[in-house]
């Protein structure tokens, strides 16, 4: 890698005032609440206000994995995934009016909670497994992708940075409670947004301006934002991005426990339905950010790709390496930067970690309590224990970080990919027991695993079997012709910077335009023949969709032969939507009709369903 400004004194103190400060927001936050129950320390007491809430939802998957993957995206392939911002028009909207009015209504605090009421405690267990795997994996990757990308850059101990600032999260998180993660999430998403206008605006100016990089940017073909093909092979399309994308968020920000848990601990619904619409123009004004450093970094290095002139060894090093020859001329600058990419991994594993406390608490230990003991778990044990397993998901999290050192890239690959694999499963599940009355609990648990099999089978073939990517041309031409250049121009990338874009150069060695380069290289570069199965071709985009069309449809197959549901259910289970349209056609199915036992059951927070029953 070539030589470039390192880090300074000044550099350090900013990114240490990171760590420090949330530090002592969850200090602050737990020891002026030492009393606080249960409920205040995983759900904020349920009467947090709107604003710290709203800035926490929009950190929770603003990670490093995003600050450092999507502007390398648009690097080598263009400004298309824009497009995937107006997925939240839709995304958004159904989450806010579908369900979080259910979560309040039923006023659980597990969402996992909400599947024992439809189904079962083992389709319960089933769901918290798999929220698990889909956390646990992903925040240690989260932790140490930035820490490995910048320790190649920066000078900094990838180890050192990786435990301080793990646990620094740690300790927050546990002493704190919810109410620490929600407002160490608005101050680290302040920091995060002030970093990347920081490098976006010092970086535009050092090229010529905005007009200079647009320029470059239409001249390079990065400009590339609509395209209406209907093929799912192409990989960024209108329909894939925006349909694709919309499922592909509604299971973050509908099913997924972090989420969940921040509508639930505001004072009422609308409150809630406030924070989710704040994060539609806030993940646009985002995503218009990283686009934007993204076709930046294209304008800066247009002429001399830093991959292939031996400048960096691969993708992932573009966004520090471009921080450190943007930035590191001004003091604190870079350390800025550094700072915000690490306030996205902390703002992450922290809304993972006091979820994961709160599903394992609800879901596993005040049941296997109850069994044991007989009787409820008093108020002051559980606070005990949910600090207790936010102290053990933080250090499991810490530890699996280092473990991933040992991992080679293609299970990286996979392991960053679980994220993606699991949640369409997820959202299938949920989709189910709130729009398919008919259905029992043996098509939801067949479908969900179904659904898991074809996901991971998808996912982990597209990983291995490496299928082409349409890489936009890179070019060298202004770069000094050294045997340095001419050996990095047959090297394979194969970064981990996001869980759903992979690249591999070497597949699309072909499109590159190598300029005065290109007859020394010949050689070395032959046209990649693709053999894999077709399937794996398909666009990333539409992976949360396949899944959950192959859980919604094995469940209702499984459902049908196995004779659907049996019992009758709480219409306070099931959408409204869905009972409206059967009253419309006059139709009452039998699944439906609510007993007196679940309805005083019920009465204390569902009186309308209540008073219904006593009309009838």
């Amino acid at each position: 890698m070539a030589t470039v400004n390192r880090f300074g004194w000044p550099d350090y103190v900013v990114l240490a005032s990171v760590p420090v400060i949330s530090l002592m927001i969850g200090l602050y936050q737990g020891l002026r609440r030492r009393k606080q129950t249960t409920e205040d320390y995983l759900m904020g007491g349920r009467d947090m206000s709107f604003l710290p809430v709203a800035f926490s939802v929009l950190a929770s998957f603003l990670s490093a994995i995003s600050v450092l993957g999507a502007p390398v995206e648009i690097y080598a392939f263009g400004a298309s995934f824009w497009v995937n911002a107006l997925s939240y028009f839709i995304s958004v909207p159904i989450t806010a009016h579908v369900f979080i009015p259910l979560f309040f209504k039923l006023k659980i605090t597990s969402a996992y909670e909400y599947l024992e009421l439809r189904f079962n405690r083992v389709i319960r267990l089933m769901g918290c497994f798999v929220f698990t795997i889909q956390m646990v994996f992903y925040m240690a990757v989260v932790f140490y992708a930035p820490a490995l990308a910048f320790s190649h850059v920066s000078g900094l101990s990838l180890w050192v940075s990786v435990l301080a600032v793990g646990a620094a999260c740690t300790i927050y998180t546990s002493i704190g409670g919810l109410r620490a993660v929600v407002w160490t999430d608005f101050f680290q998403v302040l920091v995060v947004i002030s970093g990347l206008l920081a490098l976006v605006i010092k970086g535009t100016m050092d090229v010529g301006g905005f007009g200079t990089v647009w320029e470059k940017a239409r001249e390079g073909g990065r400009l590339n934002m609509f395209s209406f093909d209907p093929d799912p092979r192409h990989r960024h399309t209108v329909w894939s991005l925006i349909v694709g994308g919309a499922v592909t968020t509604l299971s973050v920000y509908a099913v997924n426990q972090a989420m969940v848990q921040r509508y639930l601990c505001v004072k009422n619904q609308r409150t809630a339905q406030a924070t989710i619409y704040f994060n539609l123009p806030g993940n646009i004004l985002t995503t218009t950010i990283l686009t934007l450093l993204g076709l930046v970094a294209y304008a800066k290095y247009k002429d001399c790709d830093p991959l292939h002139s031996g400048k960096i060894t691969q993708l992932d090093q573009l966004v520090p390496f471009m921080v450190l020859e943007t930035l590191g001329v001004l003091p604190g600058l870079a350390g800025l930067f550094v700072a915000c990419v690490f306030s996205a991994a902390l703002s992450t594993v922290s809304s993972g970690v006091n979820a994961l406390a709160l599903v394992y608490l609800e879901d596993v230990v005040k049941p296997i309590y109850k069994m044991k003991k007989g009787n409820q778990m008093a108020d002051g044990l559980a606070s005990f224990v949910s600090k207790g397993l936010a102290l053990f998901f933080g250090a499991l999290t810490v530890g699996l970080a280092f473990l991933s050192s040992l991992m080679g890239r293609t299970i990286l690959h996979i392991t960053l990919s679980s994220f993606g694999m699991t949640g369409g499963p997820l959202l299938a599940l949920f989709i189910l027991a709130m729009f398919f009355p008919t259905v029992n609990s043996w098509g939801v648990g067949v479908g969900l695993i179904s659904s898991l099999l074809f996901s991971f089978w998808l996912g982990i073939g597209t990983v291995i079997s490496r299928p082409p990517l349409p890489i936009l041309s890179l070019k060298t031409s202004e770069c000094p012709i050294t045997q340095t250049v001419i050996n990095n121009i047959t090297e394979s990338v194969e970064p981990f910077v996001t869980s759903t874009i992979m690249y591999d150069v070497d597949n699309n060695m072909t499109s590159y335009s190598t300029g005065a380069l290109e007859s020394s290289t010949a050689a070395h570069v032959s046209r990649y023949r693709y053999t894999g199965l077709e399937i794996y071709r398909v666009s990333y985009m539409w992976y949360s969709s396949i899944a959950v069309i192959v859980g919604v449809s094995v469940a209702l197959i499984v459902s049908c032969v196995s004779g659907g549901q049996k019992n009758p259910i709480n219409p306070a289970l099931i959408i409204p939507v869905w009972r409206n349209i059967q009253s419309l056609f006059g139709k009452k199915s039998k699944s439906l009709e609510i007993t007196k036992h679940e309805a005083r059951i019920l009465k204390p927070y569902l009186g309308m369903v209540f008073k219904n029953f006593n009309d009838q």
